[in-house]
Order: structure tokens, then C-alpha cells, then sequence
């Protein structure tokens, strides 16, 4: 009942209509406060129920009654009371925000939402609701969306570390990695002793571009933690973002030896000696991670590259399609493909890759350009041209925006 409570938020025992006031009505009121003050739930709703009967046009003792059954595992029994007390009062915030809540918890995200910018428009200064709506939009892969809203829940609960967590999440599915280390540090300092957040701390720091600083908060983990296998792990990835690749496969060799069935543990060491320029043991380890975890995309990737670098571009393919498959919006994997399949004769296979991966980002001019040749080669000139102006489009704004950069460079 815990878990559910902290969804909806605080109860609110609300007074009945001004002007309803009965002997009665007090005494089922006074009971009912009795009942959820020994935390006899059961009570409680058979109080607010013969409430409801005596006040129907009570909004307070419909929200009342939909919270307690959600609180005992009832969600789907509650919607209807949350939905009669936003008719009742349609201006009654906590009743929108609670609709929210059950809805979500029933699996309702789009009518979750609604209701919560609902609740989030008529209380614009309650940090729960921001937040909520902000947890519904992260949890259902609006990110961007997540962070607006989780930013003003930090402004308006700037002491709780799961907004800060939460917001840093979001930034980090955005790939703002430098946003997502200033939101970590926060609930950090909030929750020193989370060895999650401060996991989540350090790989924001470490892509973010200062694996230093990553070490350093991996390290304060396994002071306190030294069996953590997951950050662990990161200790040797933070070494290979910083170039140290000795480092790197030495402290994953070491976690492998006592793990060997960690997929993240073979992927990384694979990268790492990719990275060294050891093909033959970067595509064992990587073979490994593979077996062990096939929806590990990344792995069937990195996997692929090593094939092509050794020459076997039909084992390239292999991979490289399995990435997709297990990853649909793998633009990489999708413009390496097309290349490869490009390469290999297969005109009509490299198209519809390279379709796909400009679809996913239609910022590569290097995929463009590829888009472009085929489409020439197989007669369609009206698709070339397409191709061929937006690979020139791309190429120009990016010699500008290089034109300016060595410009204001100069000015300094």
C-alpha cells in the first residue's frame, strides 16, 4: 500500500458541503478519521461510502472513497469515483491528479496524461503534481516533455532527490549529458548514500566528457561496496573513454575472471581492445557478449565493425542486421548496413537501410550522398536529385557553421 500512496500523494480528509452539515454526517466523518488513523482501511470506506449516499454532491467524499480502494490495490474500481468528483468539481485539482495517478497505475498513459496537465494547470504551484506528470511522460519515452516538467518540480521541491533523479534520467535519454551530471550531483547531495544515483552520477560524468570525474564517484561506491559488479564494470569503461585502454582491459579482464557470464563486462572489454587495435580478441569477447545477451545491440555492432576491418563484410551484414532487429531506431546500424550491403553489390538492400537511417536522422549528409548514388544507378533521377541536394545542403551549413567557428576564433 506504501508504493501506491506515494503515487497518488497525501489523503486529503476533506469537510462536506458547506450548508450538508448533519448530526449524522459529523458522526461518519469522525468515524472515518478514527478508521484511517488506526489504519483500518476497510473502515474508512465503508464511513465514506455511507457519506457518499448521505452528500452526492460531495467531490471531497468521491476523491476520498477512489483513494482508498487504489490504496488497497483496486485501481481500476477507483477511476469512476476520481472521474465523478472531477464532474462533480471540475476545479478540484487533487481529484485530476489522483484520476491521474489511477489511470496510469491501469495502464491508461495518454488519459494519464490529460488528467495530470489537468491537475498541473488548475495547481500550477504543486511540485507532486509537476512531478508526477513529469514520472508519466519520462516512464512513457517523452523525455523532453519529462524534463520541462520535472524542472519545475525541482524549482518547486528542491530538497527531493527522486525529482533530481528522475530529471537527470531524462536528460541523459536525450544524450545532455552535461545536464543529466548537474541533475545527478543535486540528488546526490541529497541522497549521498545512494549508490545508484551516484552511479548514474558517474556515467553521466564520464559521457559527458570527464571520465576523471566518473572514477572518482565509481571509486567512493566500491569503497563502501567493492562486490558491485555493475560499477565495476564502469570503472573500466570510464578507462576507455579516457584512452586508457591498458587500464581498461586490465580492470575488465579482472571483473570477467570473477564473472564470466557478464555480457557488459565481454562488450566492454571487446570495445577495449577494438580500441587497442586487437582484432582477434575484441571479436571473441565481443562473440561472447553476444551469446550471452543477443538483444545487447551495441554489442552486435561493434561486432560488425570488426568484421569489416578483418575483410568479411557478409559476417558484417550478419550483425549488423541483428543490431537492427533488436534495435529498429539504430540509425548507425542502419547507415553501416546500407554502406555495407553498398558495397557488396546489393543495390536495392543498401536503399532501403540507407532510407531507414536517414528517416531516423536526416542530418547525414554521408547517408544522403550514399541514398543519392544508388537511386542514380537504379534510374531514379528524381530521388538522386532529392538525395544529392539534401547531402548538399548539410554539407554547406556545416562549412558555415566551421566558417564562423574559426571567425569568432579569430575575434578573440
Amino acid at each position: 500500500m506504501a508504493r501506491v500512496l506515494l503515487i497518488l500523494g497525501v489523503w486529503w480528509l476533506g469537510a462536506p458541503l458547506p450548508g450538508q452539515v448533519s448530526s449524522n454526517v459529523q458522526d461518519l466523518e469522525s468515524a472515518a478519521r478514527r478508521h484511517w488513523a488506526a489504519r483500518d482501511v476497510a473502515g474508512a470506506l465503508a464511513d465514506y461510502q455511507k457519506l457518499a449516499e448521505l452528500v452526492p454532491a460531495s467531490a471531497a467524499y468521491q476523491d476520498q472513497i477512489g483513494f482508498l480502494l487504489a490504496a488497497t490495490n483496486r485501481s481500476v474500481d477507483a477511476v469512476p469515483h476520481f472521474r465523478r468528483a472531477t464532474e462533480l468539481d471540475p476545479k478540484m485539482a487533487q481529484a485530476w491528479f489522483h484520476l491521474g495517478a489511477a489511470l496510469w497505475m491501469t495502464q491508461q498513459p495518454d488519459a494519464s496524461v490529460r488528467a495530470l496537465q489537468k491537475a498541473v494547470a488548475l495547481d500550477p504551484g504543486n511540485g507532486d503534481y509537476h512531478m508526477r506528470l513529469g514520472s508519466v511522460y519520462h516512464d512513457s519515452g517523452r523525455y523532453a516533455e519529462a524534463a520541462r516538467e520535472l524542472s519545475r518540480a525541482a524549482k518547486l521541491l528542491p530538497s527531493n532527490a527522486q525529482v533530481w533523479e528522475t530529471l537527470a534520467a531524462a536528460y541523459e535519454k536525450q544524450s545532455l549529458y552535461k545536464e543529466a551530471s548537474a541533475a545527478y550531483r543535486r540528488a546526490v547531495q541529497l541522497d549521498p548514500k545512494n549508490a545508484a544515483v551516484r552511479n548514474g552520477y558517474g556515467n553521466a560524468l564520464v559521457r559527458s566528457g570527464n571520465p576523471a570525474a566518473g572514477l572518482q564517484e565509481f571509486r567512493r561506491i566500491l569503497e563502501h561496496d567493492p562486490d558491485n559488479v555493475r560499477v565495476q564494470v564502469n570503472v573500466g569503461y570510464a578507462y576507455i573513454a579516457a584512452g586508457d585502454m591498458r587500464a581498461a582491459i586490465k580492470q575488465l579482464s579482472a571483473v570477467i575472471r570473477n564473472h564470466p557470464r557478464d555480457a557488459g563486462a565481454h562488450y566492454d572489454l571487446g570495445v577495449a581492445y577494438k580500441s587497442a587495435d586487437d582484432l582477434p580478441h575484441a571479436r571473441a569477447e565481443l562473440e561472447q557478449a553476444v551469446q550471452l545477451e543477443p538483444s545487447l545491440a551495441e554489442a552486435h555492432y561493434t561486432l560488425a565493425l570488426t568484421f569489416i576491418d578483418a575483410g568479411a563484410p557478409e559476417k558484417a551484414v550478419e550483425q549488423l542486421r541483428a543490431a537492427v532487429a533488436q534495435r529498429p531506431a539504430y540509425m548507425e546500424a542502419w547507415y553501416q548496413l546500407g554502406t555495407t550491403l553498398k558495397q557488396q553489390g546489393d543495390a536495392d538492400g543498401a536503399i532501403e537501410a540507407l532510407r531507414r537511417a536517414v528517416a531516423l536522422d536526416d542530418q547525414n549528409a554521408a547517408a544522403w550522398n550514399n541514398l543519392g548514388l544508388l537511386l542514380k544507378r537504379k534510374g531514379d533521377k528524381a530521388g538522386a536529385d532529392e538525395a544529392f541536394a539534401k547531402a548538399a545542403a548539410l554539407r554547406k551549413a556545416e562549412l558555415e557553421a566551421k566558417e564562423k567557428h574559426l571567425q569568432q576564433g579569430t575575434k578573440k
